[in-house]
């Protein structure tokens, strides 16, 4: 009876003592070794505590939630559920803003950023509707995330539809970039456009002026950094002008000019050839004077008449017929470069028109031209031939009056008139008008004094 007591109580003693054993497993921290795809997302809902609790008690980085194949982590005991009262409120909140509820289903190149600017709210409201992470950024086309109403805390995350191993290896790094991706602005590239590859001695505002557009349409087109580079390929939108066509045309005026003045010089000594042989066949025809005296007076009137009429013929059928230029007053071939500065700013104001050359409108080599013509000066009417007006020399040369040319000599699209200082005037662009501009955000490439 006592060996059957003591064996009673020994047994009853196990019994309480594994009770008690098993109450303090449960009540424990519990331990857990990282297997192959495992996050701490998923540690989570297995063990139904929060990532805060495993990360706080592991030392686990919360920006990058990173955990190692093999790691051995603690996991907390459960979270003290929620209070009824808690529930029952949020119950309340959840049914009042039902109807306020909005889900959207993601698209192709859709983010939490774009999304969040689109429905008028913020990536942390996202993130809170959603149950994502603080540093989530990825979204997948597919997914429906809720854009207003209230936060419900047992949501899944978005993710759970993607694997959980490309999750695990999606790096920390590539997340900021998406996030980087998602912030910066779209390019704009419309139907009409055209590519430019950047050559040395350009910038943005040279290659606008050359393709007849405005810088910010250029930064609206291209991802540009702080500066060009020398190979660098940009889109061009809706460009009014073609170089390439305004150089072609401008050797070919060139050319047109150099050819016209070489048979005007043709001309000429063809009549003065024809008037020297008129002459000579007068003076073979005339008699001896001491022959017939009487007669050589009366004939030479005549003849001298007969031969100033035949030159004048000779003269006014070889003149290369001329055609009918604007009037312009010249009032000096000596003019100072005080004198041409002060009257081409007499133009300010005048519009930029294409191919203009008079005060109802100028472009650039238009306004030169017609500013030194008035001073008797004939320089050419493109960038090209004006470059052969005088002499080359450097910027930091120039004088009042000189002419400033942007681009490599033979090939220049710009040219203006130096006020001194870091001034000058020109016909800038279209859309523009005549005025003074800053060398400090335009220098030219080279000046030349008009001889």
């Amino acid at each position: 009876m006592n060996h059957t007591a003591k064996k009673l109580l020994v047994g009853t003693v196990g019994a309480a003592g594994l009770f008690l054993a098993t109450t303090a497993t449960a009540n424990a921290d519990t331990t857990h070794k990282v297997a192959k795809n495992d996050t701490v997302w998923d540690l989570s809902q297995k063990y139904g505590v929060s990532i805060q609790a495993i990360e706080a008690l592991n030392n686990i980085d919360q920006n990058s939630h990173l955990i190692v194949t093999g790691q051995t982590l603690k996991v907390p005991a459960k979270d003290a559920q929620v209070s009824e009262s808690n529930n029952t409120a949020q119950a309340a909140d959840k049914k009042a803003d039902t109807e306020n509820t909005s889900d959207v289903t993601v698209k192709a190149g859709d983010t939490l950023w774009t999304l969040a600017q689109q429905y008028n709210t913020s990536v942390e409201k996202l993130r809170e509707l959603n149950g994502l992470a603080a540093d989530a950024y990825l979204i997948h086309p597919g997914n429906v995330l809720k854009v207003s109403g209230t936060v419900q805390a047992t949501q899944q995350p978005a993710q759970t539809e993607q694997p959980v191993q490309q999750q695990t290896e999606q790096p920390v790094v590539q997340q900021e970039a998406t996030q980087e991706q998602a912030q910066e602005p779209q390019l704009v590239v419309s139907a009409n456009h055209t590519t430019h590859t950047v050559q040395a001695g350009e910038s943005l505002y040279s290659i606008a002026q050359a393709y007849g557009v405005t810088v910010d349409s250029l930064r609206s087109a291209n991802n540009l950094g702080a500066t060009l580079l020398v190979g660098q390929t940009l889109t061009i939108n809706d460009p009014a002008k073609d170089p390439a066509q305004e150089a072609a045309a401008q050797q070919a005026a060139q050319e047109q000019a150099a050819a016209q003045a070489q048979q005007e010089a043709a001309t000429q000594q063809a009549a003065q050839e024809q008037a020297a042989a008129a002459q000579a066949q007068q003076q073979v025809q005339q008699p001896v004077q001491n022959q017939a005296p009487a007669q050589t007076q009366t004939q030479a009137p005549a003849q001298q008449t007969q031969q100033t009429q035949q030159t004048q013929q000779v003269q006014q059928q070889a003149q290369p017929a001329q055609v009918q230029q604007p009037q312009q007053q010249v009032v000096s071939t000596s003019a100072d470069g005080s004198a041409i500065a002060a009257y081409a700013q007499s133009f300010i104001g005048t519009p930029y028109v294409w191919g203009g050359s008079t005060p109802s409108g100028f472009d650039c080599s238009g306004l030169t031209q017609y500013v030194y013509a008035h001073f008797g000066k004939q320089i050419g009417r493109n960038t090209i031939a004006q470059e052969s007006a005088g002499t080359h020399i450097p910027v930091s040369q120039a004088q009042v009056g000189d002419l400033l040319f942007w681009g490599t000599p033979g090939s220049t699209y710009h040219v203006a008139i130096y006020l001194g200082g870091n001034s000058f005037v020109a016909a800038p662009e279209p859309g523009q008008s005549v005025k003074i501009g800053n060398m400090a955000y335009f220098m030219p490439s080279f000046a030349v004094h008009v001889n």
